[in-house]
């Protein structure tokens, strides 16, 4: 009887440990499947914004469009700037535009985003940025792809005597001058809270876990039961 139990107790720690080990590679596996999906809309998003400021730009160009107080809502930067915020409060998702050399101290980047254009512009084909980083004390998923200056950018971008007065004047510190066609200009960043998404994947998975162990641990009982009653019987056979 005392093997029995002792066969019992090492059953129920490997079967345990067997239930964990899956546990813990399924969550593994499906964080990686979820960031990955995560990143695919990151880059979606920011396609899209990069997208809409080629658009204004080329339509204020072809259109011939003066660059002053009254059409600056249109143009890119600026235009991004307000998108980025209207994503925001609809998505939660953090879209912005950073550039080293910035116009608005609200695009000024952080230290992630720093990296990351110090890497655009030491590899001049890397197309996109991304990791694993912290905001505000929340873990985010970060992607940035790189701007490079068009032809329409250099509007607003060449050299500092020949940006438009109206931004002369609003950005005294302006840093976002004497760009030639093809420069690295900055990059658009998207910021993802991953939190709260990895933190139902293991609640799933604990209980999962939970109602898996309490299955097997009745199903190794009933078999030891089972199993003892047979050798009981035997004993009995035996005995008679």
């Amino acid at each position: 009887m005392k093997k029995n139990f002792k066969l019992y107790g090492i059953v129920i720690f490997v079967v345990a440990i067997v239930i964990l080990s899956i546990t813990v590679t399924n969550f593994q596996k499906q964080s990686t499947m979820l960031r990955e999906e995560v990143f695919d809309k990151c880059e979606m998003i920011a396609l899209e914004l990069k997208h809409t400021r080629e658009y204004l730009a080329e339509t204020m160009a072809i259109a011939n469009m003066e660059h002053n107080e009254a059409t600056r809502l249109l143009m890119p930067a600026i235009a991004g700037n307000e998108i980025g915020k209207k994503f925001y409060n609809a998505t939660g998702y953090r879209l912005r535009q950073v550039s080293s050399k910035y116009r608005n101290p609200k695009n000024r980047p952080d230290k992630f985003e720093e990296k990351a254009l110090a890497e655009f512009e030491s590899d001049k084909n890397l197309t996109e940025y991304k990791g694993v980083d912290e905001i505000e004390s929340k873990r985010v998923l970060r992607y940035l792809i790189p701007l490079h200056i068009e032809e329409a950018c250099l509007k607003c971008h060449s050299a500092r005597e020949t940006v438009p007065g109206f931004i002369q004047e609003g950005y005294p510190e302006d840093k976002a001058t004497d760009y030639t066609f093809g420069d690295l200009r900055g990059a658009i960043s998207v910021a993802v809270p991953i939190d709260r998404a990895e933190a139902e994947i293991k609640g799933n998975l604990v209980h999962m876990t939970i109602v898996t162990t309490v299955g097997m641990v009745f199903l190794v009982t009933f078999v030891f039961i089972a199993m003892n009653i047979t050798i009981k019987r035997k004993e009995d056979n035996n005995k008679n």
